[in-house]
């Protein structure tokens, strides 16, 4: 079966969601209830939603050729496993259009199920051909495919708050993770970021109180003669929107309930670990972190005539997830003054 690529099988696919929907569409509706109509919706969202993924993603490797040419053999397998379940799927409602009756509502959820699935496997389709394109390119030090859409919405100019969550909702989701914590998982590398101890997520950042002073913004703590790319702005020259993404100042404290003793406590706003994640490592599932603000660090050495600025080069393998995360940037990166008095909560 060398003929299948990652198009071929999609195309298989839409054909099978294509005949359910159609399927529902010519059938007898006069004894339709809620179950029915909230089927026919969830199949046309779930079409809407492939279409719009194959749109989008092989912009992010570098053209449409590459995305539905690409043989992986771990794209293809994920994809013909879901050829059958969506085959399977479409079935169902041919049968059921024969026998009659009401609808059966577990359909409804595995149309769910069927859908986030697809969603995931386009998603690492487009990881993986990134990631060969990567040692193709002998780049190192790379972020996810999905860390990029998030950390490339960060470098707009004034970013909003509602661009950084929806860059997180298409890169994938949070769950609870055990009993107390919360992860979030990527649909591209399938890796965990986890918060420890959390009641809810935050969806904004602390609003920060400005020095009366200019001040560096501290240097990392493993370097030296470190001089800061960025330095604090007086409370004239910073803007208005205190969650300004791109801020001169680093601004990565979110304000965060402990699950376990109901007191508040200082979390990393999670955009900016999103955005920043690496793919875990061979056989791992916990993504590690790279830290944005050390790339914007310089140290001068001395050349053969004058001072030289040399930017400063940090561990390419990145910090040991989130929790080593936030100690890096509590130690390295924390020049403000938090102020919590307005908390918001996912």
């Amino acid at each position: 079966m060398s003929h299948e690529t990652v198009g071929s099988l999609l195309a298989v696919i839409a054909n099978s969601l294509n005949n359910g929907l159609r399927i529902m569409m010519f059938a007898d509706k006069r004894a339709w209830g809620s179950d029915e109509f909230e089927q026919l919706r969830l199949l046309e969202e779930t079409l809407d939603e492939a279409k719009k993924d194959f749109q989008e993603l092989p912009v992010l490797v570098n053209g449409r050729h590459y995305y539905e040419n690409d043989r992986i053999n771990e794209s293809l397998e994920d994809l013909r496993i879901l050829c059958t379940r969506f085959e399977l799927h479409a079935q169902t409602f041919k049968d059921w259009v024969r026998q009659g009756g009401p609808i059966d509502p577990q359909w409804a959820h595995e149309t769910v199920s069927l859908r986030r699935e697809l969603h995931r496997a386009q998603c690492r389709a487009a990881r993986r051909i990134h990631s060969a394109q990567q040692i193709d390119a002998a780049t190192s030090n790379s972020r996810c495919l999905g860390a990029l859409q998030v950390h490339r919405v960060q470098q707009q100019r004034n970013p909003s708050i509602e661009e950084e969550r929806l860059a997180c909702a298409q890169t994938g989701r949070f769950e609870r993770f055990g009993e107390r914590d919360i992860a979030f998982v990527c649909d591209f590398c399938d890796g965990f970021l986890i918060w420890d101890d959390l009641r809810a997520m935050p969806t904004t950042r602390i609003q920060t109180q400005q020095p009366t002073a200019h001040h560096d913004v501290p240097e990392p703590a493993s370097a030296t003669s470190i001089t800061p790319a960025i330095t604090i702005p007086s409370p004239t020259q910073q803007g208005d929107n205190n969650d300004d993404s791109s801020s001169t100042t680093p601004n990565w404290q979110a304000p965060g309930i402990s699950l376990s003793s109901g007191e508040a406590k200082t979390i990393v706003f999670a955009p900016v670990a999103i955005a920043n994640h690496l793919p875990p490592p061979p056989g791992e599932w916990r993504s590690r972190v790279l830290c944005p603000y050390c790339d914007e660090y310089y140290y001068e050495e001395q050349g053969e005539e004058d001072m030289e600025r040399i930017r400063y080069a940090q561990d390419e393998t990145g910090l040991d997830g989130v929790r080593a995360f936030q100690e890096h940037l509590e130690w390295s990166h924390t020049s403000m003054v938090p102020s919590t008095s307005s908390c918001g909560v996912m």
